[in-house]
């Protein structure tokens, strides 16, 4: 008995040592993309920090166009502003620590619930006047490790074998898919942990002996936080309680129905009496593009399987000779090791199988296959189910709601159900040979052979690796006075990704392309010694009769209308970029060259 209660405490200890070794090995990969390849940073990151630490200032610009120039926010548009003004909006400031009240509000004029914010707001609180893309990485990287852990125990109560689960953490952790997640400073990464936390919750009422009330507080807590995180997790929440739900109803187990149902429901309603804005802006976030559903349905899939698996149309040509190949390489090296250990148990066993296999392809009969096959579907674990139902009404939600060919980077609209899939696709694969004995050892091999074929290969969506090293522009613009000039009248919300790249500027000027002239004298009025840096946005080209002419915009506030009109390539040069020339301020006009500033080409010149 001691021998036995020996073994297990072993085999645990093993376990745990191994999945910490996995989830260092992985996050360390993470840790050397962010480090070596991530060379600029989606507006919704800087974002990450302005909506939780400016304080009552949810933006720098307004979303209304007639205010960018207008009363709205006359101050941070058309002027000179001190570069205090956007190391405020990302920083937490002086007496302005712990304001958790301000979070809310920032939160209730965007779209998003307060969780996540208010636990970036309360690590700036701890640096005041300090902006660091670590806090929002650390936060990153503990929602992966619990991630993986809650992976590996969801994954050990369906698949039932410890090191298929662990094998399953490493297909996951180890895909373009995690790596993506990980290194977006964003709400998603914490939302997939409460996704995974919360289906692994549902697999113990399946398994576990703990006490029936104790699971559904824990269910309701997480349930709280995960609505206050994101708003897709109320729909994996209503797909899996529905699932429990009818359950519960077949099974005639009423008490169990009311009681899981009033702990779901009462976590989601407690989440919005908490946030009050909740309803109102997820109800606000609809752009359904009904004409695109089945093409936008299968976009999805093809996001969602593609950072996982090998299985992409351009990839097909090199994987499916490449697979046989190595197929037909293992086959030709486990010739001579079966010869060498003929004598083996195991090995002996494996041959009389494989002798066994003609006479019963003789005896094979379609019938008793599809009994068996419909037998085998009644066994796959309730949980399965469950992650098939949360990945299709999720892609079905996603395709319905966002117009993916106005938006890039529509991924991250999928990273709910990103680790449930490499969950999924892991069931499915473990179903297709359950027929074996050696069930667990194909299909970890298969997993595995995925993540060799996937290792860091599929575009990262979020490294920018195209862009712009941001230090570069930071060290360009330290000290200096910088003129930021969008190509479009529309675009001056990129003001509130300016942190990222001029962070340490002194002052900062905002306009665009066709309303600069009216700046004029605002533009003059600097005095100053520092250098002064012109950024100007290259316009969109469009080729009429062979003539290359510039796309620029004109925003008539009398009239409140907005105009675009083309010139040519040398009225272009002459009116907008000469422009800066003839300015005051203007000492020394000299090319620099081109810059990339979140995937948009700025030109740059130095004025003095």
């Amino acid at each position: 008995m001691k021998e036995k209660i020996l073994k297990i405490t072993k085999t645990k200890y093993f376990i745990y040592i191994s999945l910490s070794v996995i989830i260092f090995l992985q996050l360390a990969n993470i840790t050397n993309i962010i480090v070596n390849k991530k060379n600029a940073f989606h507006s919704d990151e800087i974002f990450s920090y302005g909506l939780a630490n400016s304080f009552y200032e949810p933006y720098l610009d307004t979303d209304s166009i007639r205010d960018r120039i207008g009363d709205g926010h006359q101050e941070n548009i058309g002027h000179w502003i001190s570069g205090d003004v956007i190391r405020k909006y990302v920083t937490v400031q002086k007496g302005e620590q712990f304001r958790y009240d301000s979070v809310w509000y920032n939160q209730s004029k965007d779209r998003h619930p307060p969780l996540y914010y208010s636990v970036i707001h309360t690590i700036s609180s701890f640096f005041p006047d300090t902006f660091s893309y670590i806090f929002g990485f650390a936060v990153n990287f503990v929602c992966f490790a619990v991630t993986q852990i809650f992976l590996y125990k969801l994954s050990r109560n369906i698949l039932k074998s410890k090191y298929l689960a662990m094998t399953v953490c490493i297909f996951w952790g180890f895909s373009t898919a995690a790596i993506d997640l990980t290194i977006f400073i964003r709400m998603y990464c914490m939302l997939a942990m409460w996704t995974v936390i919360f289906l692994y919750l549902h697999s113990k009422l399946l398994v576990s002996d703990n006490p029936f009330f104790r699971q559904l507080v824990v269910i309701f807590i997480v349930t709280v936080c995960g609505a206050l995180t994101q708003y897709l997790f109320l729909f994996m929440a209503f797909v899996t309680a529905v699932c429990f739900c009818t359950r519960y109803i077949f099974k005639k187990d009423l008490k169990s129905f009311f009681a899981y149902g009033f702990s779901v429901s009462g976590g989601v309603i407690s989440a919005m009496l908490i946030y009050p804005s909740y309803l109102p802006n997820m109800l606000s976030e609809t752009h359904h593009d009904k004409t695109k559903f089945w093409e936008q349905m299968n976009l999805c899939l093809r996001y969602l399987t593609d950072p996982l698996l090998p299985i992409s149309k351009s990839d097909l040509i090199f994987w499916i000779p490449t697979f046989s190949s190595i197929i037909i390489a293992l086959i030709l090296f486990s010739i001579p090791v079966l010869y060498l250990f003929r004598d083996r148990k195991f090995v002996i066993k494996l041959l009389a199988e494989l002798k066994n296999i003609p006479s019963g392809l003789k005896t094979f009969k379609a019938k008793d296959a599809l009994i068996n096959i419909v037998g085998r579907v009644k066994n796959i674990n309730f949980m399965s189910w469950v992650m098939l139902a949360i990945i299709s009404v999720i892609i079905a939600v996603t395709s319905y709601s966002i117009k993916f060919s106005s938006m890039l980077y529509i991924n991250r609209y999928l990273f709910i159900i990103y680790p449930v899939t490499a969950l999924f696709i892991s069931c499915l694969i473990y179903f297709l040979f359950s027929w074996s004995r050696y069930k667990n050892h194909i299909a970890s091999f298969i997993l595995m052979l995925a993540v060799i074929a996937r290792f860091n290969s599929w575009g990262l969506q979020y490294t920018f690796s195209d862009d712009t090293n941001v230090n570069d522009i930071i060290a360009l613009t330290n000290d200096a006075e910088c003129i930021f000039t969008s190509a479009e009248y529309t675009e001056m919300w990129m003001i509130n990704y300016l942190p990222a790249v001029m962070y340490d500027s002194d002052n900062i000027f905002v306009t665009y392309i066709g309303g600069q002239h009216e700046c004029k004298e605002q533009l003059e009025s600097m005095d100053t010694d520092n250098p002064i840096y012109l950024f100007i946005e290259i316009p969109d080209i469009i080729e009429i009769d062979g003539n290359k002419l510039y796309a620029v915009d004109r925003y008539d506030k009398e009239k409140d209308i907005l105009e675009t009109y083309t010139v040519s390539e040398n009225e272009y040069k002459t009116k907008y970029v000469d422009f800066y020339k003839e300015l005051s301020i203007t000492r020394d006009f000299e090319y620099i060259g081109k810059y990339f500033i979140f995937t948009r080409e700025y030109k740059v010149y130095k004025l003095a």
